[in-house]
């Protein structure tokens, strides 16, 4: 690697033209690079699942539709029935829609003496007559179906339900679909009317709309931060332009890669542009003040160049390594999103790597010798406070302290461990925006006008035709009904056996005593044949083998869902095993990825940790070596996620990637300490000096590099998303806590542990 790297610098103009080349092609990549706003990411990678689940959607249309509210003193006013029947009307004949439900497509089930009215609810003439306006009201809070589902027991709100056809989605159309649909509710706007549309479609269209501004607003903040911290940090404007110039570059390549692989942008790897200006400027700080340190030791541009380099291919090849395996770890987790991430991630990161050794030498070997630099010489430093000498005298009190020192990590790192216990996973798709972000405040405003917002499936599968006609099996779905209604977590649940319920009680003088499900099979056959096949068939699928429940909830707890889950397996197991109920939907998929994103967190953090290992062990020959560098780099982690829990922040996909990127970047700093005390161990012998020595030399940049980190990870707290700031916030933190573990116990191990004492391998 050295010789691939002196080659550059001997031939620095070929090789930042063939950077530059690169980077045009690149970037004509751009154009290609595709949103994905889908809730699939969150998900489990090959789910089985999702196969199951796909099947459902095709048995009984999708659990994401597009839901508008309308909100009036009264909704049963025929000025308020005229903006549902207008809407209803217009949404039926937008491209895709395949059916609309609302008080004025529903069909009433209401008896009428001897007889069952099952014509529309609300008649193509709307009355004005309060009588027949006050017959509508009846019939409507009466059906058990329109009750609590398209219109509210206060008579104050009514749902339009629109469903779309699947078969003719394309990526445009949602964003289509809710334009047209609040064009629609703005040609309806009147005094004492509140119209808004939530649901499946309006929400990852906002997703996507939220990606692309943090894509195109974090990267100026970014830079901004960076550069400003680079120039009071390094007071070098050549420790400011050549980051700044190697991270752009790297990000266009970055994001060129990802739309020639096809890798999508998402929540997560919206983040890279960003995050690459943030981490990827270090190695090119360690070559600048490298060569600027050798350039006033007296050597010429070309032979700095040279042996700058020299000196740190080795370490920035294993720092850059140590970043991308961290990153890179994401790839062995199960979720979609985590997993595409892993794999922009180490090819950005990879590609800065490339970047910044083709380029960067290129660019000092053009830039004038400053008189200058930002590497502070003995002379220099009572104008900056002595930081090297302050360093010095922090070795000799971490020395004479040592044990206290190393008592205070133990205990800081064992009260994390409480922390940690209360850690709680939440994959939930709306948490991701803000509380005041307008889809939040709709949704809630729908939760406390009528309930639900989302939705999830349990279906009832007899595995013959017509099984699910059986009045024992419908006695089955409506227990199942009472008891998700019974747990007090559900706002709704709709299925055959409602529309059952309510017809034989009309039948029977509105009796409510027969409002149970009929008796006989032949009796639900004549009941059937009154409903049109359109009615049912989000409840029934097509050869009357399986029943759906459609349960609507408003659960945003990952933790509050799995134990619902858990406490429906648990009834399931009473009812007749010959039936296979399984419960399906786009939230159940995605709050089941919670425990796989614990597990997973878990094991791409020991995978990272373990490979690091090997790589360090590999670099200093010595296992030992390499435990030093983890050691100080994993009671960040363990104070990040300790402090997480006790602050009741959730795991994840913003915060669950942490730790596995964390140490992948702090371990950088470590590595560059022990690699520089291994030199002075060598040249003296004494551990002591070395220590003090090293300190000396390194004590400044792991404080510049780690607060500029910080301060770059602060940024994502711009974000638009809420795990994105949360990612930001930790990140930070272990960064800042990182540094004190740097700076406080990595020389105390070196120092204390015989074999690196005696040992100048160590």
């Amino acid at each position: 690697m050295r010789r691939a790297f002196l080659w550059i610098v001997d031939h620095s103009a070929l090789a930042a033209t063939l950077v530059a080349l690169l980077t045009l092609a690149l970037a004509a990549q751009l154009p290609k690079l595709e949103i994905d706003a889908s809730a699939e990411g969150l998900m489990v990678a090959n789910d089985p699942a999702r196969e199951y689940y796909e099947d459902a959607k095709r048995k009984f249309g999708s659990d994401t539709v597009t839901i508008v509210l309308v909100k009036a003193e009264d909704v049963f006013t025929p000025a308020v029935l005229g903006a549902v029947r207008r809407l209803s009307d217009a949404f039926e004949r937008i491209e895709g829609v395949r059916r609309v439900d609302s008080l004025t497509t529903v069909r009433n089930l209401s008896g009428r003496g001897d007889f069952l009215d099952t014509d529309l609810l609300v008649a193509p003439e709307i009355p004005t007559a309060p009588a027949d306006l006050g017959r509508i009201r009846d019939d409507a809070l009466r059906h058990r179906v329109i009750a609590g589902n398209l219109v509210a027991a206060t008579g104050r709100a009514t749902a339009i339900y629109v469903f779309t056809d699947l078969g003719l989605l394309d990526r445009e159309f949602n964003k289509r679909l809710t334009d047209r649909v609040e064009a629609l509710i703005r040609q309806e706007a009147a005094p004492g009317l509140t119209i808004h549309q939530i649901g499946g479609p309006i929400t990852k269209v906002t997703f996507g709309e939220f990606m692309q501004r943090d894509l195109v607003g974090l990267i100026p903040i970014a830079l901004a931060v960076v550069a400003v911290l680079l120039l009071l940090l390094s007071r070098s404007v050549q420790g400011v332009v050549v980051p700044i110039v190697t991270s752009l570059v790297s990000v266009v390549w970055a994001l060129g890669l990802m739309a020639l692989v096809g890798l999508p942008v998402n929540v997560a790897t919206a983040m890279i542009p960003a995050l690459l200006i943030t981490i990827g400027f270090p190695e090119d700080i360690h070559l600048i003040a490298e060569y600027q340190l050798l350039l006033r030791e007296g050597h010429d541009r070309r032979s700095a160049l040279r042996t700058a380099v020299s000196h740190l291919a080795q370490p920035i090849t294993i720092t850059t390594t140590t970043t991308v395996v961290g990153f890179g770890s994401l790839i062995t987790t199960d979720i979609t999103m985590l997993i595409q991430f892993g794999y922009a991630a180490a090819m950005a990161l990879t590609a800065n790597f490339v970047v910044t050794m083709g380029l960067a030498p290129a660019l000092l070997a053009v830039w004038p010798v400053p008189g200058r630099s930002g590497v502070v010489t003995p002379q220099d430093e009572r104008s900056v406070g002595g930081l090297p000498e302050f360093m010095a005298r922090l070795g000799e009190s971490l020395i004479r302290h040592r044990g206290a020192i190393v008592l205070i990590f133990l205990a800081i790192s064992l009260a994390s461990l409480v922390g940690w216990a209360n850690l709680r996973v939440n994959t939930d798709f709306l948490s991701y925006f803000p509380e005041d972000a307008f889809i939040r405040k709709r949704v809630a405003d729908f939760q406390q006008s009528l309930g639900g917002g989302d939705s999830f499936y349990v279906v009832v599968d007899t595995g013959r035709a017509g099984g699910a006609k059986e009045p024992a099996v419908l006695r089955t779905v409506a227990q199942l009904q009472d008891f998700l209604t019974a747990t007090a977590k559900i706002d709704k649940t709709v299925s055959l056996a409602d529309f059952l319920k309510t017809m034989h009680r009309e039948m029977n003088g509105g009796d409510p005593g027969f409002e149970v499900i009929p008796p006989t099979r032949d009796l639900v056959a004549q009941y059937l044949l009154i409903l049109e096949g359109n009615d049912l068939s989000r409840y029934l699928d097509f050869d009357a083998a399986a029943a759906n429940i459609v349960v609507n909830h408003h659960i945003r707890s990952s933790w509050e869902f799995a134990t619902l889950l858990a406490q429906l397996d648990a009834y399931r197991a009473t009812l007749d095993p010959a039936l296979a109920i399984r419960v399906t939907g786009e939230s159940v998929l995605i709050h089941n990825a919670a425990d796989v994103m614990a597990i997973n967190e878990v094991t791409s953090f020991i995978f990272t940790f373990i490979v690091i290992g090997l790589i360090h062990a590999w670099l200093f020959r010595s296992v030992i070596a390499a435990v030093l560098t983890l050691i100080p780099n994993l009671i960040p982690i363990l104070v990040g996620f300790g402090l997480m829990g006790a602050l009741g922040v959730p795991l994840n996909t913003g915060t669950a990637m942490v730790a596995t990127i964390a140490i992948g970047i702090a371990v950088d700093d470590t590595v560059h300490f022990v690699d520089a005390f291994r030199r002075h161990f060598a040249q003296g012998g004494d551990a002591r000096t070395a220590v003090l020595l090293t300190l000396r030399s390194q004590g400044r940049p792991i404080i510049y590099v780690s607060l500029t980190l910080a301060a770059g990870f602060l940024v994502m707290t711009a974000s638009n998303f809420l795990p994105v700031r949360s990612f930001g916030i930790f990140s930070a933190l272990v960064m800042l806590v990182a540094m004190v573990a740097e700076l406080a116990l990595t020389p105390i191990l070196l120092y204390s542990i015989p074999r690196a004492r005696s040992r100048a391998s160590v």
